[in-house]
């Protein structure tokens, strides 16, 4: 379970987050919806340990993920930010297997024609599609994705889902940021909307 209590993030001298309150049950999924500037970006960012709350705390099944040193929190959690750009050469397949195994994942995910391409040649679907395969290979039980569909067609958006479904039907808590309608959300088990 994520908990996140009583937190206040402060960037660039304002309040992005001012006094905020969530318990994110494990093995589920949770959408944070709202519109842009509302600090969804910026939530997932402390839940994932990159950025520290000015007051409160968030933990990780106990683990404070700011506190805990990044080989520890890679065990924990894997982050899918928005826009991945790669500036290496390498293969799609190289990528993925730096966190783990390839093949299964590259197969879910309709990637294996590009296993062998480089990853600075890939459309911004595909890059995203990369990043996504790469943080589910690295096996945390905690998976946290940034904007995972905005530039994916409805059949990749689909696939991702499905994915997502099953990952948390298997103990993963996911939390994802989407703009997406109320309806448009059905797959979710919990959805937190402009959270502010």
């Amino acid at each position: 379970m994520i908990t996140i209590d009583e937190i206040t993030i402060v960037r660039d001298g304002r309040e992005i987050i001012y006094g905020y309150s969530e318990q994110i049950p494990a093995g589920s999924i949770t959408v944070i919806t709202g519109p842009n500037g509302c600090g969804k970006s910026t939530l997932l960012a402390a839940i994932a340990g990159d950025i520290a709350p000015e007051k409160g705390t968030i933990t990780i099944d106990g683990h404070h993920p700011i506190l805990t040193p990044p080989r520890t929190l890679s065990k924990i959690r894997a982050m899918v930010k928005q826009n991945q750009f790669y500036s290496l050469g390498f293969s799609v397949r190289e990528v993925i297997e730096m966190a783990g195994n390839a093949d299964e994942i590259l197969a879910v995910l309709a990637l294996e024609h590009l296993a062998d391409r480089a990853v600075t040649t890939l459309s911004a679907g595909e890059a995203q599609r990369v990043s996504i395969a790469q943080a589910i290979a690295q096996k945390a039980p905690v998976l946290i994705l940034d904007e995972p569909f905005a530039a994916q067609d409805n059949e990749n958006r689909k696939r991702i889902i499905d994915l997502l479904k099953k990952l948390a039907e298997g103990g993963v808590t996911v939390v994802v940021v989407a703009h997406s309608s109320e309806q448009e959300l059905t797959w979710a088990d919990k959805v937190i909307k402009q959270f502010l």
